[in-house]
């Protein structure tokens, strides 16, 4: 099976930036915004990856919320805050 990458193309910007600017835009557009990364198990590469759509159901967050108390101690994390609709 092959796997297909797709990328944004290169605007010049440092990663970081091109990342806040996909928060941004996904709190604007009401999107969830996951980043995470995998370790390339052949080069040992380690590869960002930064999506942004419609991918988490209520349930699932409730489910990955659970899984990351349960690894508090293991330096998992949790922030959530509420916001503000504007009608």
């Amino acid at each position: 099976m092959t796997i297909t990458k797709s990328r944004q193309k290169k605007t010049g910007k440092p990663f970081h930036e091109t990342i806040v600017d996909l928060l941004f835009s996904a709190l604007a557009n009401h999107e969830d915004f996951i980043l995470t990364y995998e370790i390339d198990p052949v080069t040992e590469k380690k590869e960002i990856h930064v999506m942004t759509g419609k991918f988490i159901t209520q349930s699932q967050l409730g489910t990955i919320r659970k899984e990351c108390e349960r690894q508090h101690e293991n330096g998992s994390r949790h922030v959530s805050r509420k916001v503000q609709q504007n009608n």
